[in-house]
């Protein structure tokens, strides 16, 4: 499967994407939805994809003119595809690319991200992923913190300390959710 990069300087490229069940390509619907809620903060934003997959939603971050994104990835198979993205679109000099566990990255992290866009395998609860980041301060002040999870019947979007949640929407099988960091405690 071949992904394409939606907006931006490198809009119409394509990208490689992993073969096999390992990893779920983003929709492109619900890429460019998220690109469109945060556009007015792209610009020189530093952007973290937690569980990267392809690398398709930090590399169309810098597509559409983040300064940096940080793409966390364990797969063998989804780290070739993104290293190949990077060197196709010759981005290595504003990629950061950490093969290691998703829980690991996080306590390796020390700088905080304006946008940050987390995609745990839908078997994976990411709720322990947003409550360390924050825990960690690595949500940068106003910064927009999307989380996508498998949709349910009765979705109840989960709640975080510092974090107002702003959105949910659906797209298909896939709900996304939007939080904005908030210095007051919210709960």
């Amino acid at each position: 499967m071949s992904l394409r990069i939606i907006g931006g300087q490198f809009k119409g490229r394509i990208l490689k994407a992993p073969k096999g069940p390992s990893t779920r390509p983003t929709q492109g619907m619900l890429r460019e939805s998220v690109f469109n809620i945060c556009q007015n903060k792209i610009q020189g934003a530093h952007f973290l994809d937690l569980f990267a997959g392809s690398g398709a939603m930090g590399l169309e971050a810098l597509s559409r003119g983040a300064c940096h994104a940080t793409l966390v990835e364990s797969d063998r198979k989804a780290l070739s595809s993104i290293r190949e993205n990077i060197a196709i679109l010759q981005v290595a000099s504003q990629t950061t690319l950490i093969a290691c566990d998703a829980k690991q990255a996080v306590k390796q992290l020390s700088s905080s991200f304006d946008i940050i866009y987390i995609d745990p395998p839908y078997h994976t609860p990411a709720d322990p992923f947003v409550e360390e980041l924050v825990a960690r301060d690595l949500v940068a002040a106003d910064g927009i913190l999307f989380m996508e999870e498998r949709s349910h019947p009765n979705p109840s979007p989960p709640r975080f300390a510092f974090l107002s949640l702003v959105d949910s929407r659906r797209f298909g099988e896939a709900l996304l959710h939007q939080y904005r960091f908030s210095a007051k405690r919210v709960v």
